[in-house]
């Protein structure tokens, strides 16, 4: 009999805690194609094409018309974000989930974030099987935090999506589990959202003192090695190091590393230069992850931001400095020397606030550990840890100057980097 009662006073509890929660949360639905509830915003979307809202390709397993459509494809590997702003947004959550129903026509990674107060939170990724529906359910806490919180955007992405693969991806039944009121149009996009500035960075999963890298397109040869085999050979026997250089070489890249009055063009074509020069007077093959390749992607990023959110290219390595000792130029000595290097793919921005993503898959190096990082402009410096970013914001248009400050060991290495801000 007391167990029971015992039961039933627990049983009795546990309805109360529900039908007391229940009073201030419920389930709320953004998206279920019974109309034109909602928009995405065509500022910061980089997929190829703009939605269609109200879709009718027919029943696609549990997906039943009207749902929207994005499709498309574009000319190199790319990752195809937006954020769709929905009529009940912004909304007060306390806990529950966001659940929202996707189909993609290709194998492919999705991803799904919330936009708060605080900018844009954590993405959720899941596999996408072609031609196959998938419900998904993810709680709010993971996206956003736990606690009381407010969503006014529900941030969509295709990645790493093929060149010249044209894609379509559906989506449907998008709601939240635990909605506790409209947040009011305060709580709402701030200016920076809207210009789609909060759009997360995806950093890819990499060992960064590998040389593997999965690259957007076909990636491109290395440049044709410096030295035979023979005296590749022969250096070897005499250094440690991995590369080796001449001296005027050597003297290139101390002149752009440390150079105070680079044009934009110069500072964006510095890390390249310099990198080509390491990689061609290489002694082993597949050192270090291909600084070609790596300038190039790094761009192709930048530009599908709209140079909003650019990576920082780092090399952080060592190398010998040939130094011939006589006028024969036969005879020399090797000095060992430890290269810190930044570099930005861009010469030009337009927006007065930029983020500076610190990239692992953007590395060039041979150590165990990446340099730490911090970000200076207009007079403000901001630490920046490996796998994050930062936010640099200019107070006037023209020419502006960025100091990379970095430490590796006992190398510390200040580097100005110039940006053209229209």
């Amino acid at each position: 009999m007391k167990n029971r009662t015992l039961k039933g006073i627990a049983i009795a509890g546990l309805c109360m805690a529900i039908c007391g929660h229940a009073e201030n949360c419920k389930e709320t639905v953004l998206y279920d194609g019974s109309g034109a509830n909602g928009r995405m915003e065509e500022t910061g979307r980089t997929f190829p094409e703009a939605p269609e809202w109200n879709a009718n390709w027919g029943n696609l397993d549990n997906m039943n018309p009207p749902y929207i459509r994005l499709s498309g494809q574009k000319g190199a590997k790319s990752d195809w974000t937006g954020n769709l702003v929905f009529d009940k947004l912004p909304l007060r959550l306390n806990g529950g989930s966001l659940k929202i129903t996707a189909r993609a026509t290709q194998n492919v990674k999705f991803g799904i974030w919330l936009t708060g107060n605080s900018g844009s939170g954590n993405v959720a990724f899941y596999n996408l099987q072609a031609n196959s529906t998938k419900a998904i359910e993810v709680p709010v806490a993971s996206l956003l935090g736990a606690g009381d919180v407010t969503a006014s955007k529900v941030g969509i992405g295709l990645f790493g999506v093929p060149a010249y693969q044209y894609t379509t991806l559906f989506i449907d039944n998008v709601k939240f589990t635990c909605a506790a009121g409209n947040a009011g149009s305060g709580s709402g996009a701030t200016s920076a959202d809207t210009d789609g500035e909060n759009t997360p960075y995806y950093f890819r999963d990499v060992v960064p003192n590998s040389p593997a890298r999965e690259f957007s397109g076909d990636p491109l040869a290395a440049p044709a090695g410096a030295y035979t085999a023979g005296e590749r050979s022969a250096l070897r026997q005499k250094t440690q190091s991995l590369f080796v250089l001449g001296e005027q070489e050597h003297r290139q890249i101390v002149r752009f590393q440390e150079s105070k009055a680079l044009t934009a063009k110069q500072s964006r074509d510095g890390w390249y230069n310099s990198m080509f020069l390491v990689e061609r007077n290489r002694l082993k093959d597949s050192v270090i992850a291909s600084p070609k390749n790596l300038f190039l992607e790094a761009g192709e990023i930048a530009a599908a931001s709209g140079n909003r959110s650019i990576p920082l290219l780092v090399a952080d390595l060592d190398y010998a400095i040939k130094y011939f000792t006589d006028s024969t130029l036969v005879n020399y000595r090797l000095q060992d020397y430890h290269l810190l290097l930044a570099g930005l793919p861009v010469t030009e921005v337009r927006s007065s606030k930029v983020k500076i993503a610190y990239d692992p898959f953007f590395a060039a190096t041979t150590r165990n550990t990446l340099p730490s990082v911090e970000i200076c402009a207009a007079g403000k410096c901001n630490a920046v840890q490996p796998g994050s970013e930062t936010e640099i914001e200019f107070a006037t248009a023209g020419l502006q100057e960025i100091t990379v400050k970095m430490r590796s060991g006992n190398l510390n290495v200040n580097q100005t980097l110039k940006l053209e801000v229209k």
